[in-house]
């Protein structure tokens, strides 16, 4: 504890205090905030980073089926059977068909849409999600007869089309047709438009009931499939989910088959966010370590200036390498106090405005507010990485305390003492 009491004295008064000389102090003083700073910004930023990746990952789990089976004559799969096998998931499975469309809007706007067939449950357990993530209390599902389906809120705003509208839905195979025939089409009411706050979803998102709709088109759709869609209680076990049925039917590991996870169809999106807080986190990071390298010229300037000091210390009894671990230990000192301040003010900050829920950004981005999680590991390794820094940036300069010579301090002092008479 002396020793420690010590070495905060030596820190205070050499390098903060009137003593230190203003050209020491303001160099210590300048280091401590930038460390400060880069410590606060590298937390903040990449805390808020990962709070908007983290609430893409919850809207895209609004419309986004857990688990899908899809694929070209695939086995004979009763609901029973997949429900079963997942019980301990606690899955639902819904039978699904998709087909590629072309849809034409009155005033000849042309889009393309992939159509997805859900029954009437599972429409209604999308509308349910889409509610709770809405915070809506009540649920209003559509009964979607014939020739009625759902749009998504971008593609429907990109065609200018509102409920009640009426579009003309074409196979792509019809844009090959000889000229002078016909193509097969089929003319659909848009009962509902589904905003789920994801661009991707919202942009092609095109539902209609089995059944009911594009009959006309089903028997020359070449584009058309069908599978299954599995909800799980935790999207989280969606892999282990996986490995079960592929365990219980292995046929499905064929090529034409696929039992794909939420994450493995949206491993683009997220290696793009990894990516990109990666390469945020490497430039804060630089800087930060930019700033760490002023508390290598804080040392030297305090070397140069303090010789004779540290000459007395070494005529004391003091050995060269104790005074070297000494500096090392007040560069360590000066690097932790801003480290310390950075990190404390950036998890402060961050808890703070993670807890503000009102909205902050303007009202054309989906998410207003701004979320910040705090990664407490990540926090620890920021840390880590700033003081082994700390260290380094004190030990190199610390080592030209073994070129002094104690004698030649000594001689200099009564030199020093006279003419300060």
């Amino acid at each position: 504890m002396k020793q420690v009491g010590f070495e905060f004295e030596f820190f205070q008064r050499f390098l903060l205090s009137r003593r230190a000389g203003a050209l020491v102090r303001s160099i210590a003083w300048i280091s401590m905030t930038g460390i400060a700073v880069g410590v606060f910004a590298l937390i903040t930023v990449v805390s808020v980073m990962h709070g908007f990746h983290d609430s893409i990952r919850a809207r895209l789990l609004v419309a986004e089926p857990h688990l899908v089976i899809r694929g070209a004559n695939l086995p004979k799969l009763e609901r029973a059977e997949l429900e079963a096998a997942l019980k301990v998931f606690d899955a639902k499975a819904f039978p699904v068909e998709w087909q590629d469309v072309v849809i034409r809007t009155a005033d000849g706007v042309f889009s393309g849409a992939e159509a997805k067939g859900l029954s009437r449950e599972a429409i209604e357990a999308l509308m349910e999600s889409v509610a709770e993530a809405a915070q809506r209390e009540s649920v209003d599902v559509p009964d979607l007869g014939k020739g009625r389906v759902l749009l998504g809120v971008d593609l429907a705003r990109g065609m200018g089309v509102f409920e009640g509208d009426k579009v003309t839905v074409i196979s792509p195979e019809a844009l090959l047709l000889p000229e002078g025939e016909a193509p097969r089409f089929e003319r659909v009411t848009v009962d509902r438009l589904v905003m789920t706050n994801v661009a991707d979803v919202d942009a092609k998102l095109f539902v209609y009931e089995p059944g009911e709709s594009l009959l006309g088109l089903s028997g020359e759709a070449a584009s058309l499939s069908r599978g299954w869609e599995i909800w799980l209680r935790r999207p989280a076990q969606a892999s282990a989910a996986q490995d079960v049925l592929l365990r219980r039917w292995p046929e499905l590991v064929l090529d034409t088959h696929q039992v794909q996870t939420w994450g493995e169809r949206n491993s683009t999106l997220f290696q793009a966010l990894r990516l990109e807080i990666f390469a945020i986190g490497l430039f804060l990071g630089l800087s930060t370590l930019i700033a760490g390298f002023s508390i290598v010229t804080v040392l030297i300037i305090l070397i140069t200036h303090k010789t004779k000091e540290i000459g007395l210390l070494m005529a004391l009894g003091l050995s060269r390498r104790e005074v070297r671990s000494l500096f090392t230990r007040i560069g360590l000192l000066l690097t932790g106090c801003g480290v310390g301040v950075g990190a404390i003010l950036g998890v402060v900050f961050c808890m703070w405005l993670d807890s503000r829920k009102s909205s902050i950004l303007p009202d054309f981005y989906y998410d207003t507010t701004i979320p910040a999680h705090v990664d407490p590991l990540f926090v620890v390794l920021v840390v880590a990485l700033a003081l082994g820094l700390g260290f380094l940036a004190s030990w190199f300069p610390s080592r030209r305390v073994t070129e002094l010579m104690p004698a030649e301090a000594m001689r200099k002092m009564p030199q020093l003492s006279v003419a300060a008479k």
